[in-house]
């Protein structure tokens, strides 16, 4: 009899150990997921790569799930500006998985920070084939248009994607960067006033405004607007330099 109890109470204890590190185990990978997806920025980049590398030695799910994680591992190396690695993660998640709109978009990001920008369009332009109403899919194809030039087809798709999501300060930012550099200076002006009114922290939209007061001879507004961006990115190289008053 006491054998008998003996072994059930090891049983009971196994049991008991067994839920303890499944229990273990999944909080584990409940970080691990956390910060490789890495939501607002919350971890280094550096943090991020190691929580998605662990994650590709655990996970042994669907081929989506994997593609994720290299898509996300994809955006920690483009945060750490290691282009090459980036394209390398993102081409094993359209690979794993042929659907993945945002693996395009993200790829098509990569692409164009690495001045490849007829790739970036095709891969803008297949996310927007396989999502149809993806938004930043379009803002992306309109940015590297711009880069080649070709101002028309930008602000067709910036338009597009504020159509799809008004409240997108980054599109109307960027649309009114387009119109200042075709001259259309009061469109550039009614853009970079939305954006700042959907984001008042918006530094970029106040140093691109404050570029469009600078080209209308407006000395006094477009020091407020490089103080301001400057003041809210202190340590942007971009701003350094502007907003200096005397």
């Amino acid at each position: 009899m006491g054998t008998m109890r003996f072994v059930c109470a090891s049983l009971v204890f196994a049991v008991l150990a067994c839920a303890g590190a499944s229990a273990l185990a999944q909080s584990q990978e409940q970080q691990l997921n956390e910060r490789c997806l890495n939501r607002d920025k919350a971890f280094s980049f550096e943090t991020q790569l190691m929580a998605c590398t662990s994650l590709m030695r655990m996970q042994g799910g669907s081929p989506r799930a994997l593609a994720v994680t290299f898509n996300n591992r994809g955006n920690a190396y483009r945060g750490e500006r290691q282009y090459g690695a980036a394209i390398a993660d993102y081409d094993e998640a359209v690979r794993l998985d042929p659907g993945y709109a945002n693996g395009f978009n993200n790829r098509g990001i990569a692409l164009r920070y690495a001045g490849l920008h007829e790739r970036a369009i095709a891969d803008f332009s297949e996310a927007i084939r396989l999502s149809p109403d993806f938004a930043s899919a379009y803002a992306n194809r309109g940015s590297a248009y711009a880069d080649r030039g070709d101002l028309a087809r930008a602000i067709a798709d910036y338009t597009r994607a504020i159509g799809l999501d008004p409240d997108y300060a980054g599109a109307y930012n960027n649309r009114g960067n387009a119109y200042r550099r075709q001259g259309e200076f009061e469109r550039a002006m009614a853009d970079y006033n939305t954006a700042i009114r959907l984001n008042p922290r918006f530094a970029a939209a106040y140093n691109n405004r404050g570029r469009l007061y600078q080209s209308m001879g407006d000395v006094e507004r477009s020091l407020a607007d490089f103080e301001e961006a400057l003041r809210l990115e202190p340590n942007n190289p971009d701003y350094q330099g502007f907003g200096m008053r005397r």
